[in-house]
């Protein structure tokens, strides 16, 4: 279960295709597999602390191994994830049946992370492996974040939130009471005063904690315990607000609208606008008339 890489494929796989983006010191590869017969290869580089999830599963499963010639002794679960230490080699198998699987690998710049993370960073969560353990929320955050678009820069917040919330249910599971803990009304107007005024530019979740002067993980679950939705929610629904602004105005085109609210395209718009509202721009736009 690893990227190629442009190396030479291993035995029994026909073609990968993958893609990777990078948020908050932690890299995500979407990796679609094409198989016939056994594979057996390593399961994430030795020198990088990851972990592998599987997404989806055709005609047969994968498993993890501490060994290439011994078989998990963990009973197989569908989107079970393993978490691999850097420096230790383990080993992903696939049945001779499997002809497809996709999965998510999760790579963590360590230093990265404790840098941004400070006291909320618990390197003991990661020198240990974990062998087909599964979280659905971890699964649901992680189906997000390979499904955001490449190159799309107004989405940076959204990946720097699901990395830090992948993160932080790794790495803190045991700190329940943080949940609780909401942003002073004066540092909700700053961060929120400062979102507006940066509309429709690219925020990273890293200058609002600052402007918090919170970690990343802390600022996170205060935003969304006061505000009721995640930083990039809330920008998100600023951003619709200024798009039915500027469609109030009938001289501009949807691409003008579009470039203005930092949507790629009108096409990238139409999507989320009516994911939102449940109307096109342009439906909204002649129903206001």
């Amino acid at each position: 279960m690893s990227a190629n890489d442009g190396k030479a494929l291993h035995d029994n796989v026909l073609r990968i295709d993958s893609r990777a983006q990078s948020w908050n010191g932690v890299t995500v590869v979407d990796v679609h597999e094409y198989t016939k017969g056994e594979v057996l290869h390593p399961l994430v580089n030795n020198e990088e602390t990851g972990i592998a999830m599987a997404l989806d599963e055709v005609g047969g499963v994968t498993e993890p191994r501490l060994k290439p010639d011994k078989a998990c002794e963990l009973d197989h679960r569908p989107n079970h994830m393993t978490l691999v230490p850097k420096g230790m080699v383990l080993w992903g198998h696939a049945s001779k049946e499997l002809h497809y699987s996709r999965y998510a690998l999760l790579l963590f710049d360590l230093d990265i992370l404790q840098r941004k993370f400070e006291e909320d960073f618990d390197a003991r969560m990661f020198e240990r492996p974990r062998m087909r353990f599964t979280d659905e929320r971890i699964y649901a955050l992680v189906r997000m974040l390979v499904d955001i678009p490449g190159n799309e820069p107004s989405m940076t917040l959204l990946g720097d939130s699901l990395t830090s919330a992948v993160f932080a249910l790794l790495s803190s599971e045991e700190r329940r009471g943080s949940a609780r803990t909401r942003l002073s009304s004066q540092v909700l107007t700053l961060v929120s005063s400062y979102l507006l005024d940066q509309l429709p530019h690219q925020i990273e979740l890293r200058e609002l904690a600052e402007l918090a002067k919170m970690s990343q993980w802390h600022f996170s679950r205060a935003f969304k315990a006061s505000t009721g939705v995640s930083p990039y929610q809330w920008q998100l629904d600023r951003r619709i607000e200024l798009v039915q602004g500027l469609l109030l105005r009938q001289d501009l085109a949807l691409d003008a609208v579009a470039k203005a609210a930092g949507f790629c395209n009108p096409m990238h718009l139409n999507r989320v606008f009516k994911r939102r509202t449940g109307e096109t721009p342009g439906a909204w736009r002649r129903n206001r008339q």
